[in-house]
Order: C-alpha cells, then sequence, then structure tokens
C-alpha cells in the first residue's frame, strides 16, 4: 500500500516574489531529486522541493535527505527536486516561513508572526519532543539498513536507533498481500526509540508489539500494511511524539483482546483509519481499548472503529483535524465484530458520541 507522503511544516512568505516555471525557484541551487538522496549545503537556508514552477518549502540547517515527507503537503514523484537558498540565520529563516500559508506566496505582517511562532514550535530536535507538542518533521535518516529479518528487542530493553532508516527484506513483494513480517518485534517491557520506518515494500508490517511496549519518536515514512500493530493480550501498547506520513488503510491495528492503545502527542499525516479493533479475526473478542490524545490528523477516512458488541471502548480528548467539519471525517465509529467467515466484514453502525462505546464529545475535536 502506497500512500501520499504529507507533512505540514512551512513555506516560503516572500511578498512579491515571482518563481520560473522551473524544477527551482528563482535564486535557489538546484540539488538531488527526491529519491531520499543527500541535499549537501551548509548553514541555515530555505528549501524547496518542486518541479515546473510548483514548490513547497522548509527551512534545514545542512545537509539534508530529499524526501516529500521532510516537506510540506505534497504530492511530487521523484521526478521534483530539491533546491536550496542563500544562507539565513533562523531567526530570518522564522520569519520568513509560515504554516499556514499556501502555495502563493503573498503574507502580511500577521502571516509573520504566525510564521515566526511555528517555525519556533518545529525546532526542537524530534529525539527529544517535549510532552504535550506534536512534531510535525520527519528527521534526515542518518543512515539506511534494510535487513534480511525481523530484528527484535527483547523483554525489559529499550533500543535507540539514532534516527536511522530501518526496513526489511518484505517476504512477499508487495504492499497489498496479507502476511508480511513486521520491520522490529517489541517483546513484553520493550521500548522503540528514535528510528525511521522505511517507506514503501520495505517498511513491511512495521512494528509488532507482543506485550505492553512503548513506541517513541518513531517515524514511518509512508506505512507498507500497518505501522503498528497490538498483539498482547492482556497488554498496553504507549506510542507516542510519532509521525504516521502515510498509511492508506490504517496506522494502528489492535487484535489483542483485554488490552488498550494509547496515542499521545502525535502526528498522523494521512490515513485511511488512525486505529481499528479487529473487526473479523478468528476467535474474534474484546475487550479493546483506545485512549488518544493530544494528536494531530492531517486526512483520514475516521479516527477510530470500534466494536461495541465486545465492548470496546474509545476515549478521545484534544484531537485536531485539518480542516473539520463535522462527520467529514467520522470520528468513533462503532461497528459489530465478528468471528472470520471468508472474506466477510464487519458490519458498520455508525458514528457515535458520548455513548459506553465512543467516549468522545464535538467540543473534544476541533480544526486547524
Amino acid at each position: 500500500m502506497r500512500s501520499k507522503i504529507l507533512m505540514g511544516l512551512a513555506a516560503l512568505a516572500f511578498a512579491g516574489t515571482a518563481f520560473a516555471a522551473t524544477d527551482y525557484p528563482d535564486g535557489y541551487t538546484k540539488c538531488v531529486q527526491n529519491t531520499g538522496a543527500t541535499c549537501s549545503m551548509s548553514g541555515t537556508r530555505n528549501v524547496a522541493l518542486g518541479k515546473s514552477g510548483s514548490f513547497v518549502y522548509a527551512v534545514k540547517t545542512g545537509s539534508f535527505a530529499c524526501i516529500g515527507s521532510a516537506f510540506p503537503t505534497n504530492s511530487y514523484t521523484t521526478s521534483a527536486w530539491c533546491s536550496y537558498g542563500a544562507t539565513t540565520s533562523a531567526s530570518s529563516s522564522s520569519a520568513a516561513t509560515s504554516s499556514a500559508a499556501a502555495s502563493s506566496v503573498a503574507s502580511s505582517a500577521a502571516a509573520s508572526s504566525k510564521a515566526a511562532s511555528s517555525a519556533a514550535a518545529s525546532s526542537a530536535a524530534a529525539s527529544s519532543t517535549a510532552a504535550g507538542s506534536i512534531n510535525m518533521t520527519i528527521p534526515a535518516a542518518t543512515a539506511t539498513v534494510t535487513n534480511s529479518g525481523t530484528t527484535t528487542i527483547p523483554a525489559g530493553s529499550t533500543k535507540s536507533y539514532g534516527n536511522q532508516r530501518i526496513g526489511v527484506k518484505n517476504s512477499v513483494g508487495n504492499c497489498t498481500s496479507e502476511g508480511q513480517i513486521p520491520v522490529f518485534i517489541l517483546e513484553e517491557g520493550a521500548t522503540l526509540k528514535d528510528v525511521i520506518i522505511a517507506g514503501g515494500v520495505n517498511g513491511s508490517d512495521g512494528v509488532h508489539c507482543k506485550g505492553s511496549c512503548t513506541i517513541q519518536n518513531v517515524y514511518w515514512e509512508d506505512t507498507c500494511e500497518d505501522a503498528a500493530s497490538n498483539l498482547g493480550a492482556g497488554s498496553t501498547m504507549t506510542v507516542k511524539n510519532v509521525i504516521i506520513a502515510g498509511a492508506t488503510d490504517k496506522a494502528l491495528q489492535h487484535n489483542s483482546k483485554n488490552s488498550l492503545t494509547v496515542l499521545q502527542d502525535s502526528y498522523i499525516a494521512d490515513t485511511g483509519k488512525v486505529w481499528r479493533s479487529c473487526g473479523n479475526c478468528t476467535n474474534n473478542g474484546g475487550p479493546r481499548k483506545l485512549t488518544l490524545d493530544n494528536v494531530k490528523v492531517g486526512k483520514a477516512g475516521s479516527i477510530a472503529g470500534a466494536n461495541g458488541n465486545y465492548g470496546d471502548v474509545v476515549k478521545i480528548r484534544k484531537l485536531q483535524i485539518k480542516g473539520y467539519k463535522s462527520g467529514s471525517p467520522s470520528v468513533c465509529v462503532e461497528y459489530k465484530g465478528i468471528e472470520k467467515n471468508g472474506s466477510a466484514e464487519s458490519p458498520k453502525i455508525g458514528e457515535k458520541w458520548n455513548t459506553s462505546v465512543c467516549d468522545v464529545s464535538t467540543s473534544d475535536v476541533t480544526a486547524y
């Protein structure tokens, strides 16, 4: 499964600037194409990604990986190019950028003020995101590794990868077939930190939690099957300060019974569903619970899907959805879970508010 890699950081806001219809803005230096290759430069600069006169922008310091997820919302393919402008100070870069700026590059004093606060908020290192803040920028990979098999994080241990991009040789060779192996397995009490899960087929089935686990400062460039799966009966899977740039089907899969998934202080850029309790598993049942707190979502078909007949409970607080309007997308959707029976899907009951299944009020959800 492939999806658009969506990230929201900053767009250039210089009034009166005009671009020629080329693969790099006027005055910029063309660098490398959008393949994850390194764009070599020094200092802090405004950088661009685009082609044919259409660009998105960010502020980078030093060499960076030319990849769509390092830029605001875009759908550029590998035919797009990265380029960089003149060296600028951190303060002038902040004043020149605005997370609310559109592809037109006109701005006002009010927009510049908003840009300064937006850039300041994103300046914290992704690997040490402060509690309560939401990082929306995947860091540049420090290295890329594709393993021949799944890596297991042993029980009770913590593994930090220093923002390496890690993938695994896909067991089925595509992102549409079931039965893909995970990149990581976390055993009881394990913690996985500071790693970029490779996009595409080498992202395979992401992270499997076999017991209570913590997934922190982990970044999915583009989800192949699922980003993370809760598979430990009676356990808690805690997912915090993460970015999931794309997940066509769902981001978080919850299969284990009598268990909890906690998602907090995180950004989900584009997904079909943020979380889903398994609707048609073998020996299906529950309860399965989700606690979602302080999360931003760029685009989604729905946020959470729960099986009311199995006692599932979804608790949502401080959810922000880009351009949200009532019913678009659905926030908490109740289903009737079923036993696995061929390709049969669990029946959808509909979106619910303030029920025993959906512990969420309209005041818990805002647009940005």
